[in-house]
């Protein structure tokens, strides 16, 4: 059998081509595998263990072994340092000074200094008033409602006209618009100290407070104790039973010299010869006599039985009274001395028999006492009684207005009248602080600033200028015109305070107080919320 020369050369390239199909789908089974294996081993990681996955062999890599997770340990929080301020100061009322002419803020601490810093006050077309004030408000993120809502950090406020201690930026010369820029360590440490009612003085000179006494300088007075009440149930006159009144009987001096006069009785007698005795020292005694009855006793006239059994029947609702009968002297081997009458339970109207009127003496009811009722206090509503305040006391004498003002708290309390001698002479403006309790509660120490009073030579100018051309100008003397000043014990001697005054602010009184004596009345700025604020100028 024969084949054609065709048919070989087509199963050769029948086989070629196979050949070709298996290589090419060994090469993409290959690149599947590959792909495979590389998704693997990126979804087991770099540090997958190495070995045969797939029919591929991954070589180990080197990657850093894996440190275990250890939880990360819980700090506790620290807690926010508290500055501290000043350092050490003496504990007590803080006064602030600022002075206007070396441009400097001192402040004391129970008038001690304790930090002095630098300031910037008003220009000349915005001076900052002069005089004694208080800082009535704080504010730690204050803005100006008056000039472009600047900022004023650590305000303090001391008048409620715009006048305040604040931080802000010092030039070295007056640059405010009436305001006393402090620099920022300042104003951070004094906001942080400072407590409403905190004393403020504003001058163009240097003050220091000094201690001072005076005999009629404040004390504190101490309040009597309360007394005591009764817990026992009572109250307003009701429920209080009636005081009970004993009846007493007397025996006369001639039993009594009897009894003494027998011989005491041996322990061996018998009971029969102590009955005798005892019966011949009551035949020696006299009758028994009835005391005598007070005024608040009323004395009746025994009436018969049947008188008194008409007069129960006539008016049932009367009580009973009690009589006093004498108890029977039961033989007794104590002694010879007889003994007293003791007072018997009244009897009660079932067991009291008919007895006949008594003979020999009289019997006494006495009335029926009741004391008296005494006055209903009426219920007073809470807010009828007055509300009691706490904090440091101001006072403020006024020659001006020839009066004494105290507040509270920055609340008025009570004003009075008081007498100045020479009221036409000035006193001046001096500033008592209270600053310790001494004598064991009975003493207090003071300090005093006196403010210098300010020259008055610009009213003098304004009103030469109002005169007559024509008039001769007269120069004017200084001398003649400027008075020596007042000390602060010549003005208190000239003040006569009233001595309820001096007890009502005497309860009040605490470390921080303060007493002010100026020729001023109360200012513009004295009002709502405030101590008393004395302008200088």
């Amino acid at each position: 059998m024969k084949f054609t020369g065709t048919a070989p050369l087509a199963c050769g390239r029948c086989g070629l081509n196979a050949l070709r199909i298996a290589l090419a789908s060994g090469v993409a089974w290959s690149c599947l595998a590959g792909l495979a294996g590389s998704a693997e081993a990126a979804t087991r990681g770099m540090g997958a263990p190495y070995g045969w996955y797939d029919g591929w062999y991954a070589p180990p890599a080197a990657v850093p072994a894996r440190k275990a997770r250890v939880a990360p340990a819980r700090k506790e929080k620290a807690e926010p340092k508290k500055d501290a301020g000043f350092g050490q100061m003496p504990k007590g009322p803080l006064q602030i000074v600022v002075s206007i002419g070396s441009q400097k803020v001192t402040l004391f601490s129970n008038g001690v200094r304790v930090a002095q810093g630098p300031v910037s006050t008003g220009v000349p077309g915005h001076p900052t008033p002069t005089g004694v004030f208080s800082i009535i408000e704080k504010d730690r993120y204050h803005h100006s409602n008056l000039y472009s809502n600047a900022p004023m950090p650590y305000m303090q406020r001391i008048t409620w006209s715009g006048v305040a201690l604040h931080e802000g930026v010092l030039p070295g010369y007056p640059a405010s618009h009436g305001c006393i820029r402090m620099s920022h360590d300042f104003a951070q440490k004094l906001w942080l100290i400072t407590n409403l009612g905190a004393r403020v003085i504003v001058t163009h000179h240097d003050l220091a407070p000094v201690e001072f006494m005076h005999p009629k300088l404040f004390a504190p007075k101490l309040k009597p104790p309360a007394p005591a009440v009764a817990m026992d149930g009572g109250s307003e006159g009701r429920g209080v039973a009636p005081a009970i009144v004993m009846a007493q009987a007397t025996i006369p001096e001639a039993a009594i010299d009897a009894i003494e006069a027998a011989p005491p009785a041996a322990a061996t007698k018998p009971a029969s010869d102590a009955s005798d005795d005892r019966k011949a020292a009551e035949a020696a005694m006299p009758p028994m006599q009835t005391m005598k009855p007070r005024d608040d006793v009323v004395a009746t006239d025994a009436q018969p039985a049947q008188g008194s059994e008409e007069a129960n029947a006539a008016d049932p609702t009367e009580p009973i009274q009690p009589i006093e009968v004498a108890a029977p002297v039961a033989p007794s081997d104590a002694g010879n001395a007889p003994e007293l009458p003791q007072r018997s339970e009244p009897a009660t109207p079932a067991q009291m028999p008919p007895a006949a009127a008594p003979s020999g003496s009289d019997v006494f009811k006495p009335a029926p006492t009741v004391d008296p009722a005494k006055p209903v206090t009426p219920p007073t509503k809470a807010a009828d009684q007055p509300t009691k305040r706490s904090g440091q006391v101001a006072v403020f004498v006024s020659r001006k207005e020839q009066k004494i003002f105290v507040r509270q708290g920055f609340v008025p309390l009570f004003d009075m009248p008081v007498v100045i001698d020479q009221p036409d002479q000035p006193l001046g403006t001096h500033v008592f602080t209270a600053m310790e309790v001494t004598d064991n509660g009975s003493g207090m120490r003071w300090t005093l600033m006196t403010v210098p009073t300010e020259a008055s030579a610009p009213t003098e100018q304004r009103d030469v200028r109002k005169k007559s051309k024509e008039a001769p100008k007269e120069t004017p003397n200084p001398a003649a015109r400027l008075k020596p000043p007042v000390t602060a014990a010549q003005a208190l001697d000239r003040i006569q305070i009233p001595q309820e005054a001096v007890d009502r602010i005497g309860e009040l009184l605490i470390p921080g107080s303060s007493l002010v004596v100026s020729d001023e009345g109360l200012g513009r700025e004295t009002g709502r919320y405030t101590e008393f604020i004395v302008l200088s100028r």
